[in-house]
């Protein structure tokens, strides 16, 4: 649980622009959240909704506009992630109904063998290349760290390393997408990557914050 009075500085900090603060209220709140999204998930869609991904979702609009939230009653932060991600999921679980319902039966499908695209392959292409100390980090702990530092990742940088990484297009697919040369892709994910493993190397920070 996060400690009410904690929360209120974190908060008052997060809607004045803190960024820092904000991650911090996002890390202490991603097990419960994912936790949340992983319930709700209808059995025959785990294959192709992944809880990470929609948390992932929820941080980016976190980001972008935790300086209109203004809290009310307690616990209300959480209830404003929560209502955020139950709409995300209800998005993706429409989409994917609609697929299975019309032409996109086998695209569905070739997603189910693959295995979903998702933010841990990310997680696993940062930490697989992490040369620092956050090697020895518990997987849940990666997950939570690079799941909120990629939310508050400049736009390009996110997009590059989320179309290369998470959809897993190549660099000149990626680049035909964002409108970019091959040239500019590979350093915006080169750039997004190291952010990333430095944020995994001070993560220690918030490990005694809890789920």
């Amino acid at each position: 649980m996060v400690d009410p009075t904690l929360e209120d500085a974190l908060l008052e900090r997060a809607v004045a622009g803190d960024g820092d603060a904000l991650g911090e209220l996002l890390l202490r709140y991603y097990g419960r959240l994912t936790g949340r999204v992983k319930r709700k998930l209808p059995d025959d869609l785990r294959s192709l909704i992944c809880a990470e991904d929609v948390v992932q979702e929820v941080h980016v609009e976190a980001f972008r506009t935790v300086s209109r939230f203004r809290p009310v009653g307690e616990g209300a932060f959480y209830r404003w992630l929560a209502t955020v991600a139950d709409q995300r999921l209800l998005d993706k679980i429409k989409a994917q109904r609609r697929l299975k319902r019309g032409g996109g039966r086998r695209r569905v499908q070739r997603q189910a063998e693959a295995g979903t695209s998702s933010i841990l392959s990310l997680i696993n292409v940062v930490a697989h290349h992490d040369a620092t100390p956050s090697r020895s980090i518990a997987r849940h702990e990666r997950e939570r760290v690079v799941n909120v530092e990629l939310a508050h990742l400049k736009g390009e940088y996110r997009e590059a390393l989320r179309l290369r990484y998470i959809e897993g297009l190549p660099v000149a697919a990626v680049a035909r997408r964002m409108g970019r040369t091959d040239r500019a892709v590979h350093m915006l994910c080169n750039r997004g990557l190291k952010k990333l493993r430095r944020a995994l190397g001070s993560s220690t920070r918030y490990l005694s914050t809890g789920a």
